[in-house]
């Protein structure tokens, strides 16, 4: 018994501890600082003043404290953009409405702030512990379907690659947003807990506001698809979840002064705007799809977006040449799929494929993928490298046909 359970307990600690090494390395070691942490330093600041003077040095002084000074000069100095925006407080200030919407992550600076850290490793410290919890999490989703050993290797190889590995040195709400969005899966693909689901949906809003699109995704599929439901049952589930996350998305954006889409894409694929709550933003269709053309196609190619898909098209193929079902109504079905279609619109809404946005994606199809090829080669082989005893798994992929099928023949027999 302890010749098989040391060895688990052993690739477990190991990784956790190469985890927070990765994570300490990489968040404190190494930040990777964009000019974005000056615009959430500033919202942190923001919360105690109103004076554009104060917000732009605060900002700046946390800056050159943490940062190396060739970090500094590249991001006050490396274009007129960033050497106007330095210079002049309230073009600064005017930048801010492109953060303000993350509440809940720029709330969580503020509480490391005012317990005397300063705002730029506050950030730090945030995406490095963010990092950290979506590892533990993605190492304990693993093992509901591999043994722990495999389990470690599996999330291990994952959690340090870059996709992930760079959420931990980079200053940004996306890890953050990554780890609830991953619960909210976990919840409802493992837990069967949809409320625990909508709820932690609703709350990766105040993170990141683009994760209504998948909430509102998710809710309108369980209306259309979830049939063994009455209607009435779905229709209220519809409409508390869908308002809950379009009251947080119209909380964070509205009354936090968010400029619209056409300001957002002017700024990040056109020009840079060092006024944009006055300047005249004009956005056509040749803008668009040239920043499809130069932002977008070659970030897909560069990325692991290709990789993950071509598993995650393998494992599937492999589950219906083994015999399982792709029934729209099975709950990880249902999932892949919303998440699939979330990862095509916001792609189109916003032509640049910025990893860090699909990091619960990655996670998401990663599980789906293993969870597959273990019930396959199970199925094909006799093979079954998950836990001992677990067949709850199998009873979740059979079609509806096949239940039904069994149903028919053992009342037969009965009879």
């Amino acid at each position: 018994m302890c010749d098989g359970v040391w060895p688990r307990r052993i690739a477990v600690v190991v990784y956790c501890c190469v985890v927070v090494c990765v994570a300490g390395i990489r968040g404190f070691g190494s930040p990777r600082y964009g000019w974005d942490v000056l615009g959430y330093s500033g919202v942190v600041l923001s919360y105690d003043s109103n004076d554009p003077v104060v917000i732009h040095g605060g900002a700046y002084g946390a800056l050159r404290d943490a940062a190396p000074a060739a970090v500094v000069h590249e991001l006050t100095s490396s274009s007129p953009y960033r050497a106007e925006v330095a210079h002049n407080p309230q073009a600064f200030i005017e930048q801010l409405s492109f953060y303000r919407m993350r509440m809940l992550y720029s709330s969580l600076l503020y509480v490391l702030y005012k317990c005397g850290v300063n705002i730029v490793q506050a950030a730090s410290a945030v995406s490095a512990l963010s990092y950290v919890l979506l590892a533990l999490v993605g190492l304990l989703w693993m093992k509901r379907h591999l043994d722990p050993v495999c389990a470690a290797l599996v999330s291990g190889f994952l959690f340090l690659s870059s996709p992930f590995t760079h959420v931990a040195n980079i200053p940004t709400p996306d890890g953050l947003a990554a780890l609830i969005v991953v619960a909210a899966g976990y919840a409802f693909l493992e837990a069967g807990n949809r409320r625990l689901s909508f709820v932690l949906l609703t709350v990766a809003v105040l993170v990141r506001h683009e994760t209504a699109i998948l909430g509102l995704m998710f809710s309108a599929w369980l209306l259309l698809f979830r049939r063994a439901e009455r209607l009435r049952a779905r229709l209220a589930c519809f409409a508390a979840s869908s308002s809950a996350i379009l009251g947080a998305y119209v909380f964070v954006t509205r009354l936090n002064g968010a400029y619209g889409w056409r300001t957002l894409f002017h700024h990040t694929f056109i020009d840079p705007l060092v006024h944009p709550a006055s300047a005249f933003v004009s956005v056509g269709p040749d803008d668009y799809f040239r920043a499809v053309a130069t932002e977008l196609v070659p970030s897909a190619l560069a990325t692991s977006v290709i990789p993950y898909m071509l598993v995650l098209a393998i494992a599937l193929v492999l589950h219906v040449r083994s015999g399982g079902g792709l029934a729209l109504d099975e709950p990880w079905v249902m999932f892949s799929c919303v998440l699939l279609f979330n990862f095509m619109v916001r792609t189109l809404l916003f032509p640049a494929l910025f990893e860090r946005f699909f990091l619960a994606h990655y996670l998401i199809f990663a599980v789906l993928a293993v969870r597959t090829l273990r019930l396959g080669s199970r199925d094909v082989y006799g093979l079954d490298t998950g836990p001992r005893g677990d067949t709850r798994d199998r009873a979740m992929i059979q079609p509806a046909s096949a239940a039904a099928s069994a149903s028919s023949s053992a009342s037969g027999m009965t009879s």
